[in-house]
């Protein structure tokens, strides 16, 4: 577990910088299960991964991977991870999007030096850096070449159309840091810094998961919740992690620092809800408080 004092001290990293390396982050023991479980999806999905590569798809995405494997579900709240996501998104911590990512040998298909963010409309992300987060997961290791990600540090902070991501210099630009990640290791980033993966010069295909965390008044992807919510979602924790309504709080007011069992009368509420949607699908319930 980190130490409250290595805690601030990447909180103070992802602020100032707007990445941090989280090396060892898995395991050695994860990191396995992580792998296997990844190579099982991939082979179960070998015949649409080809299909794609046979286009020209520069990478490919492996459809619902919270279903594919439990080990997947349990890197949502890693005890190590968890605490710094409370403290760079904040307590109204939800998930926002799963992906697994198989990028092949070739050019970059990301933007240069880009926000992912940068459009969203009514935020100043310059002072907003716990809007959305992205934590990509390694599980082999990587090469310098092998499509790493780079970064621009303390852009996040930058006005608009600050720096040229053309520029034919920037790539060896000192002002540029890579990550070249280890088998168990993660990134954890503002996904308004300057950013981008670079051209996979390997013949290797790199290997990646990547969770996207927000605030439990965003709209989720699909690839965010499981579909077995009864049996993954059992916890207080997972379920506002997973987006799932408490009857009588508000979608602004879900917190983790207030996170409660359920009353029986709340129970007894959400029970009757699900019952007269399943019974009565075109009638709108009235709206929460």
């Amino acid at each position: 577990m980190y130490s409250p004092d290595n805690l601030l001290d990447l909180k103070l990293q992802f602020d100032t910088q707007g990445f941090v390396h989280l090396p060892s982050l898995l395991s050695p023991a994860l990191t396995e299960r992580v792998r296997s479980a990844f190579f099982a999806a991939r082979d179960r999905h070998a015949a649409e991964t080809a299909q794609s590569v046979q286009r020209g798809a520069p990478f490919v995405d492996l459809p619902a991977i919270l279903d594919a494997d439990p080990v997947f579900v349990d890197l949502v709240d890693l005890p190590d991870l968890f605490p710094l996501l409370r403290m760079t998104v904040g307590e109204d911590l939800a998930l926002n999007e799963t992906i697994a990512r198989l990028f092949y040998p070739g050019p970059t298909f990301t933007s240069p030096f880009h926000s992912d963010v940068a459009n969203v409309l009514g935020v100043n992300h310059a002072h907003t850096p716990n809007f959305l987060v992205k934590l990509h997961i390694f599980f082999e290791d990587l090469s310098p070449e092998q499509g790493c990600l780079a970064f621009i540090p303390g852009s996040q902070h930058f006005p608009p159309a600050h720096v040229n991501p053309h520029r034919p210099t920037l790539a060896s630009s000192s002002a540029v840091a890579r990550v070249v990640p280890r088998a168990g290791d993660a990134v954890l980033f503002n996904t308004h810094v300057l950013h981008m993966a670079e051209d996979n010069r390997t013949n290797r295909v790199r290997t990646s998961l990547i969770y996207t965390y927000g605030h439990f008044w965003m709209r989720s992807k699909p690839s965010a919740v499981p579909s077995d919510l009864a049996r993954f979602a059992s916890t207080p924790q997972r379920q506002q992690l997973f987006g799932v309504d408490l009857p009588g709080v508000s979608h602004f007011a879900r917190r983790l620092d207030r996170l409660a069992p359920p009353t029986p009368l709340q129970r007894l509420q959400s029970t009757g809800e699900r019952i007269a949607h399943r019974l009565l699908p075109l009638t709108k319930l009235p709206p929460r408080a």
